[in-house]
C-alpha cells in the first residue's frame, strides 16, 4: 500500500469504499484532479443557476430549505461516495438556492455586495489551490486533527452568538467570526486538495471524481458564507 503523508481513515475508508463499489478501474477510467475539477466547474455552474432564481426570489423560505436540503445531500453523499454521483448536483442546487436567497437578502443596502462575494471566494480557492501545489502546505494527520477541532470550536462560537452571549454580536464580532470561517475554510481546501491528489495517485476509479467535487463544494460554500458574514457585517 502506498504510504501519503496525510492520509487519514476517513480518507482510507472512502477509497476502499470507492474501490469495492465501482470495482478496479481500467487504464482509461482512472481517477484524474482534471476530472474533479471540471466536475467541480459544472457544480458551480450549478449553485450560480440556482443562486440567481433565489436571489431573483428574495423568498426567505429557501434560505431554510435550501439549507437542509444542502446539508441532507451532502452528508449522503459524503458518507456514500457511490451516491456522489447524483447527491453532488443536488447538493449544488440546494445551496445555491440557499445561498442567493440569503445574498439577496444582506445585499440591501449593500451596493456591488454579490459580485464581491462571488470573486473573493474565487480567488481565495485559486490562492489555495496555488499555495497547496506549490508544497507550501503539507496536509499531515495533525493537520487535519487540528483542522476539525478548529471546526467544532467555530460551530460552538456560531451556536453561542445565536444565542446572544455578549461578545459574539455585532460588526466587530462579525468580522472576526467571518475571518476566522475563512481560514478554517481554506484549511479544508487544503485537506480537500491532498484527498484528490492521493486519490489520482492511487488510480481510483473515475466515478470518485464526483466525490471529490462534492467535498470541495462544500468546502466552497463554507467560505462563501463566511466571505459574506465579512462583507455584510454592517446589515
Amino acid at each position: 500500500m502506498m504510504q501519503t503523508q496525510g492520509r487519514s481513515a476517513r480518507m482510507e475508508r472512502a477509497f476502499d469504499q470507492m474501490t469495492a463499489e465501482y470495482g478496479r478501474p481500467t487504464a482509461t477510467e482512472r481517477f484524474t484532479a482534471a476530472g474533479v475539477y471540471d466536475k467541480l466547474g459544472l457544480l458551480v455552474l450549478l449553485a450560480l443557476a440556482a443562486g440567481t432564481a433565489g436571489y431573483i426570489s428574495h423568498n426567505i423560505g429557501l434560505v431554510l430549505l435550501g439549507m437542509v436540503g444542502g446539508l441532507v445531500f451532502g452528508l449522503i453523499g459524503r458518507f456514500k461516495p457511490a451516491t456522489a454521483t447524483y447527491m453532488a448536483p443536488l447538493y449544488a442546487i440546494a445551496e445555491g438556492l440557499c445561498l442567493g436567497a440569503l445574498t439577496a437578502l444582506l445585499a440591501t443596502g449593500n451596493n456591488g455586495l454579490v459580485s464581491m462575494a462571488i470573486i473573493f471566494t474565487g480567488a481565495i480557492f485559486i490562492a489555495a489551490l496555488v499555495i497547496f501545489r506549490t508544497g507550501l502546505v503539507k496536509v499531515t494527520p495533525r493537520f487535519a486533527s487540528m483542522t476539525m477541532m478548529a471546526a467544532f470550536g467555530f460551530i460552538a462560537v456560531i451556536i453561542a452568538s445565536w444565542l446572544g452571549v455578549p461578545g459574539l454580536t455585532g460588526a466587530g464580532a462579525d468580522l472576526v467570526i467571518g475571518v476566522i470561517g475563512v481560514a478554517i475554510g481554506v484549511a479544508f481546501m487544503f485537506m480537500d486538495f491532498n484527498y484528490i491528489q492521493i486519490g489520482e495517485q492511487r488510480g481510483l476509479p473515475a466515478q470518485g471524481e464526483w466525490y471529490g467535487a462534492l467535498i470541495l463544494m462544500t468546502s466552497l460554500v463554507f467560505v462563501y458564507i463566511n466571505v459574506l458574514r465579512i462583507l455584510a457585517r454592517r446589515r
